[in-house]
């Protein structure tokens, strides 16, 4: 009958499931997520698609999140003016690429950072609910490289800033620059950066 008395108790999912507390369990807890926030954020990372950019925010509730802005043409300077527009909290992402340029041969892939934008001017409460959200958002939106917290846009979206923390994102082999606005290549040579130290 085996250890088990015969019962089956050894048998596979004879015992009831093991809930993890420490994580919590069940449903992560967030707003209301208009589907077109998620649709966006899919254009956004599609290889076909023209949108590179997009914003959602709170309604007044603080209860839901829907879709405020998406943009076409890679332009960091677009995202960054539309999210200064935005009243109150919000998420979102662009898309960059990282670029190698060998000389001969120039190579592009496209990298996506999720974005959390928490003014200082933003209602404390909704400030603090958003480190609550931010686990649901996450999920919605997945398939960033790099996440960036935002409160003051001209520091925290600034291009070399963004540049060291992409290349601390990445693993073994870094970009010698990233594209943030179409066309325009600011330079991130990190292997020419460890060998001038």
């Amino acid at each position: 009958a085996g250890a088990g008395g015969g019962l089956g108790l050894n048998a596979p999912g004879a015992v009831p499931k093991v809930k993890n507390f420490a994580v919590g369990g069940g449903k992560k807890s967030g707003p209301a997520l208009d589907p077109e926030v998620e649709a966006a954020w899919k254009q956004l990372i599609a290889d076909d698609s023209e949108v590179d950019w997009m914003i959602a925010t709170y309604d007044a509730s603080g209860k839901s999140v829907a879709l405020s802005q998406k943009g076409e043409g890679m332009s960091l300077t677009n995202f960054c003016a539309a999210l200064g527009e935005t009243e109150g909290c919000a998420w979102g992402g662009f898309r960059c690429n990282g670029v190698d340029n060998r000389g001969a041969l120039v190579c592009k892939r496209p990298k996506f950072v999720f974005v959390q934008y928490m003014p200082p001017t933003a209602p404390a409460m909704r400030r603090a609910k958003m480190g609550s959200h931010k686990g649901a958002l996450k999920a919605a939106l997945d398939g960033a490289h790099m996440d960036v917290l935002v409160e003051n846009i001209e520091e925290d979206l600034e291009k070399n800033a963004l540049c060291s923390k992409l290349q601390a994102a990445t693993g073994a082999h870094k970009p010698n620059g990233y594209e943030f606005d179409k066309d325009e290549i600011t330079d991130a040579d990190y292997y020419k950066d460890v060998a001038l130290k």
